[in-house]
């Protein structure tokens, strides 16, 4: 279920998605927050209290002009407060932008106009008129009926004070911001003062207690919306991404199972498709490299074949040489014998005899001849009884042939693969022709020494030698069929001779059991 989960929901069509249903959902989070966090803020500094302090002297001014008419009465400045309280409740005057932010952090509270308290006083601080006249009576002292806090503002409103910082107080209990203003004549005089405090102020504690229902209010609604818009971005915007990702995704398949023609056709000119044109041109040079790896198969396989050639032909020149060297004079040799003998049967009998002897003698070192040229081409005892007595053989066959005493020293005898058996048994065998043509002795020195890591082949005479950088004949393949024998096998080769002082081959080749040729 798990697996299935990943397949279906783990494309990049829905991280698409669930990474726009989260960008929305920490947006209207951090929204929330630093609304939450700006009202708490306001509500607690005095830029509210200073909001108050511009209201209160607005209405100081219009209120002056009624101040400065003797005939006016108590009862017409309560009219004019009327009046400018009502103004207040239409338009929420200066303070709209208050009422409407506390308003969204109080639900149970309508904060306007309504709110404020409003008290008209006069220039030696009695009550003349307010907004809520059954709180308190006219010509009330102002100190009698509101704290300390309240008090001290309107005293220096009536002290002619014009700084609103001054003017300004948060009035426990219930924090409660409040405002005065002077009202000043045309001479400078202060006439009276106008009071204003703003009730029903929602607290931290309240603002903190709403914010979950405020939250899930706001936040319910939006993510719903998110995840419809996601939903409608990814089968847009993702769906598009994720065919394009595919078709790569398929066309690499295809080439990784050798369909190397496949390209993926995308042209815009975004990332995708920037990644597209990279991957067909990483794809056509790879079908070029692998078109030079075909050429150059092909052309080793022609160089396999013509070495193979080159060695069939050394071989048959090399039993020619050696059928014209022994057997083929031999068999002349009895041709001429046995002509002789036909001439003198009947007229020296005895003389004939002695002819016959030496063509019976001559045929049997033609057969012994034939024998070793045979043995030399398929060296029987080598897969029946294995290399050690297989070089037994050949060194007792030499001998006898070629009177060559080869001195054979064996030590740590083990297995070995067969096809290093046969190199070995060759390389001996090529190295033992040559001391028999070129060195004039009839001595030779063959060592074969086993260990863990590798087996050693020594053969040394102590002949005429050569210069090994001399030039060589056309038709001297000795050495060079030795020398890649050894190095087919992963071995190593080396020929050292100094004229008049004989030659040594030393073979090296890895004993382990999994060789195979080098290519």
């Amino acid at each position: 279920m798990i697996k299935f989960l990943h397949r279906r929901f783990g494309t990049i069509l829905w991280k698409l998605t669930g990474t726009y249903v989260l960008v929305s959902f920490m947006f209207v989070l951090t929204l929330i927050v630093v609304t939450f966090g700006g009202v708490i803020w306001y509500i607690n500094s005095q830029m509210l209290p200073i909001a108050l302090a511009d209201d209160a002297r607005l209405f100081a001014e219009v209120m002056s002009e009624d101040f400065e008419q003797s005939e006016v009465s108590n009862e017409q400045l309560a009219a004019s407060l009327k009046i400018l309280n009502n103004f207040l409740d239409t338009f929420n005057g200066s303070d709209e932008s208050t009422t409407i932010t506390l308003s969204a952090t109080n639900q149970n509270s309508n904060v306007s106009s309504s709110n404020l308290f409003i008290a008209l006083l006069d220039a030696n601080g009695r009550v003349i008129t307010t907004t809520h006249p059954l709180e308190y009576e006219a010509s009330v002292l102002f100190s009698q009926v509101e704290s300390r806090g309240s008090y001290d503002i309107v005293q220096r409103a009536l002290r002619g004070v014009t700084d609103e910082r001054q003017l300004v107080e948060w009035i426990e209990p219930g924090r409660q911001p409040a405002a005065a203003s002077p009202i000043i004549g045309s001479d400078g005089q202060v006439l009276g003062v106008i009071y204003i405090r703003l009730s029903d102020i929602p607290s931290t504690a309240d603002i903190l207690s709403s914010s979950p229902s405020v939250a899930l209010v706001v936040m319910i609604p939006w993510l719903l919306f998110s995840l419809l818009i996601g939903l409608l971005y990814a089968w847009l915007g993702g769906r598009g991404f994720s065919h394009r990702l595919q078709r790569l995704t398929r066309v690499s398949a295809a080439i990784a199972s050798g369909k190397l023609d496949q390209r993926v056709e995308d042209h815009s000119v975004d990332e995708i498709g920037q990644l597209g044109r990279q991957f067909n041109a990483m794809a056509d040079q790879l079908a070029q490299n692998v078109l030079q790896l075909r050429v150059l198969v092909d052309r080793n396989a022609q160089l396999a074949e013509q070495a193979a050639q080159l060695a069939t032909v050394e071989e048959r020149n090399r039993l020619a040489r050696e059928l014209h060297d022994s057997v083929s004079q031999d068999l002349f040799s009895l041709n001429m014998l046995t002509a002789a003998t036909k001439r003198l049967i009947t007229t020296r009998s005895e003389l004939a005899a002695e002819r016959l002897e030496e063509i019976q003698q001559t045929s049997q070192h033609a057969l012994h001849e034939l024998r070793g040229l045979i043995f030399a081409l398929r060296p029987a005892t080598l897969d029946d009884r294995g290399l050690v007595q297989a070089l037994r053989d050949l060194a007792i066959a030499v001998q006898e042939r070629q009177n060559l005493h080869v001195d054979l020293q064996i030590s740590g005898e083990r297995w070995l693969p067969l096809e290093s058996e046969q190199a070995l048994f060759r390389i001996v065998q090529e190295a033992l022709a040559n001391i028999v043509r070129h060195s004039g002795v009839h001595h030779a020195y063959v060592e074969l020494r086993y260990n863990d890591q590798e087996v050693l082949l020594t053969v040394h005479d102590k002949g005429r030698g050569f210069q090994i950088n001399a030039p060589r004949k056309p038709t001297s393949f000795g050495l060079t069929s030795m020398s890649e024998r050894a190095e087919a096998l992963g071995g190593h080769f080396e020929a050292q001779s100094t004229p008049e002082k004989g030659t040594t081959i030393c073979v090296r080749l890895p004993s382990n059991a999994s060789l195979t040729y080098k290519d």
